[in-house]
C-alpha cells in the first residue's frame, strides 16, 4: 500500500503532468485560433479590397472624362454630381484633388472619412492605394484610392471606400467563438490530461508499491531467522564454559536458520534479477520429461521419509524449447510445495503429456488444499495461505512466484486448482518443440 508522503508525491507528478499537458494543448490552441482569425481577417479584407477594386476600375473612367470635359469648358470643378445610385450596397465616393480639396462626392460620403492630402498626394504620383479611416460616427471605413486621367491631366483622385464594420463584427464573432472553443478545449484537456497523467503513473506508482511491500515482507522475513540466530547465539555465549554437545540444539538451530536465510536470499536475488531483466536463459531444446525424472527422484528422497509416495507418469519425450536449469527449478519448486503440503501416507502425482502444440505438466498432490479466498493471491511474493505452517515447513513464500516467473518466461502459463481438505493441482503448459 502507498504511504501517504508517496501519495503526495505521485500527486504532485500527476498535477505538474497534466498542467504541462494542458499548457502545451493551450499554446497549441492559441497559435491555431490565430491562424484561424488572422486567414479570416485577411480573406474577409481582401473581398472588400477587390469590391472596390473593381468598383473603381469601373467607374474612374466616366468619371475622368466628366472632369476633363468640364476643363475643357471651362467651368468650375467644384460641385461635381456623383449620383446616389452609385451607393448602393453602402459604397460611397468622391473626387479629391491635390491638397486634398474635394470636387465632389455621393450624398453618403462623410468628409471626415475621406482621404487626406499625403494620401491623396501619394496616389497622384501614380501608387494605387488602400487605407483605413474613421467616420465622423466613429465607423472604420476603408478607402481605396485611383489617380484620374494620364500625364499633366492626372490632377485628380477617385476615392471609392465603404464601411468594414460588418467584416469587424463578424471577426468579433469568430474571435468569441474561437475564445469559448478553445476555454472550453482547453478546460477538457485539463480533464483528459489529469485521467492520462493518472494512467502513466499508474503503473510507476504500482511498481513502486510493490517495491515497497516487498522490502517490508523481505525485511520481516529476515528478521526471525536473524532473532532466532541471535537468541541461539547469546545462549552458547552464556554456555560457552560447557562442552558443544550440551548446546548442540542451538548450534542445530543456528545451522538450519542459517540454511533459511540463504535460500531467502538465493530466491531475492532471483526474483531481482527477473524484475530487471537481467536474468539469463540458456535456451536450447529440452526433452521436459527427462527433467521432470531427475527432479522427481532428487525430491523422492524428502517423501520416502514423511511416507508420502511420489509417482511420474510421463508418456515418451516431451520436447520443449527452455532453460534446462530453469525449467528442473521450477519443477523442483512445485515438487517441494506438493511434498510439504501432504501428511504422512498421501500421494504426489506428477504427469508430464504433449498434447498438439503443448507441453502439460501436472502435480496433484492430496493435501490440505488452499481456501478460496488465498487463491487469487497465491503468486504474489512472501505470501502464504497458512503463514504458522509455511514457516514451521520452511518456506519463504517466493517460490510460487520464481514459478510463475519461469513459466511465463517460457511462453507458458501455470493454474492452480484447490479444493480444501482435498488436495491441490498444478498445472504448467509450455509451448512443445517439433
Amino acid at each position: 500500500m502507498a504511504t501517504h508522503s508517496g501519495i503526495e508525491v505521485f500527486g504532485r507528478a500527476r498535477w505538474r503532468l497534466t498542467l504541462w499537458f494542458a499548457a502545451v494543448f493551450a499554446l497549441i490552441i492559441v497559435l491555431l485560433g490565430a491562424a484561424v482569425f488572422l486567414t479570416a481577417r485577411r480573406v474577409l479584407f481582401d473581398q472588400v479590397n477587390s469590391d472596390l477594386v473593381a468598383r473603381a476600375e469601373r467607374e474612374s473612367q466616366p468619371v475622368a472624362q466628366r472632369l476633363l470635359q468640364r476643363i475643357r469648358e471651362g467651368g468650375q470643378l467644384t460641385g461635381i454630381k456623383i449620383g446616389p445610385d452609385f451607393t448602393a450596397g453602402g459604397y460611397f465616393y468622391a473626387v479629391a484633388a491635390q491638397g486634398g480639396t474635394i470636387i465632389g462626392s455621393t450624398p453618403n460620403a462623410d468628409p471626415a472619412g475621406l482621404a487626406n492630402p499625403k494620401a491623396i498626394d501619394d496616389a497622384l504620383a501614380g501608387n494605387e492605394a488602400f487605407i483605413d479611416t474613421t467616420s465622423s460616427e466613429g465607423e472604420q471605413l476603408r478607402v481605396h484610392l485611383v489617380p484620374l486621367g494620364r500625364g499633366q491631366d492626372r490632377r485628380f483622385v477617385l476615392e471609392v471606400g465603404r464601411s468594414t464594420e460588418p467584416e469587424r463584427k463578424a471577426l468579433r464573432g469568430l474571435l468569441l467563438i474561437l475564445a469559448i472553443g478553445g476555454g472550453a478545449g482547453i478546460l477538457l484537456a485539463v480533464g483528459a490530461g489529469f485521467w492520462l497523467a493518472g494512467r502513466a503513473l499508474r503503473p510507476i506508482q504500482l511498481a513502486m508499491d510493490r517495491q515497497r511491500a516487498f522490502v517490508a515482507d523481505a525485511s520481516h522475513e529476515l528478521r526471525t531467522p536473524l532473532s532466532l540466530i541471535r537468541a541461539n547465539a547469546e545462549i552458547l555465549e552464556r554456555h560457552r564454559e560447557q562442552p558443544v554437545d550440551a548446546n548442540i540444539g542451538s548450534v542445530g538451530d543456528i545451522i538450519g536458520e542459517t540454511d533459511r536465510l540463504s535460500a531467502l536470499v538465493g530466491q531475492m536475488l532471483t526474483l531481482a534479477q527477473a524484475d530487471s531483466d537481467t536474468a539469463a536463459f540458456s535456451m536450447a531444446t529440452v526433452d521436459f520429461s527427462a527433467i521432470a525424472q531427475d527432479a522427481a527422484r532428487q525430491m523422492q528422497l524428502l517423501a520416502e521419509p514423511r511416507g508420502i509416495s511420489l509417482d511420474l507418469n510421463a508418456n515418451g519425450p516431451v520436447t520443449v524449447s527452455g532453460d534446462a536449469t530453469r525449467l528442473r527449478e521450477l519443477v523442483m519448486i512445485l515438487l517441494d510445495n506438493a511434498i510439504k503440503y501432504s501428511g504422512p501416507g498421501a500421494s504426489v502425482h506428477v504427469d508430464l503429456n504433449r498434447d498438439g502444440g503443448t507441453a502439460e505438466l501436472r502435480i496433484v498432490d492430496e493435501g490440505r488444499g488452499i481456501e478460496p479466498g488465498a487463491l487469487p493471491r497465491i503468486f504474489d511474493r512472501f505470501f502464504r495461505a497458512d503463514k504458522a505452517r509455511s514457516r514451521e515447513m520452511g518456506g519463504t513464500g517466493l517460490g510460487l512466484a520464481i514459478a510463475k516467473w519461469i513459466t511465463e518466461a517460457h511462453n507458458g502459463t501455470i493454474a492452480i486448482d484447490s479444493t480444501p481438505g482435498r488436495g491441490t493441482a498444478v498445472t504448467v503448459e509450455l509451448p512443445a518443440s517439433a
